[in-house]
């Protein structure tokens, strides 16, 4: 494998997972149910599209 390929990829998880984190985070601490399900429906809708 190249390092350079593997690196890209471990970086990329690592992005991936903060912005994951940073997702849950924003719905936990959503003021209204009305905003948290917004959040919600706009990350399940990028999940898909990102796959």
């Amino acid at each position: 494998m190249n390092p350079v390929n593997f690196t890209a990829k471990l970086r990329a998880r690592r992005v991936e997972a903060r912005n994951r984190k940073a997702v849950a985070r924003a719905i936990d601490q959503a003021p209204t149910p009305a905003m948290r399900h917004e959040l919600m429906a706009i990350a399940q809708a990028q999940v898909t599209t990102l796959r």
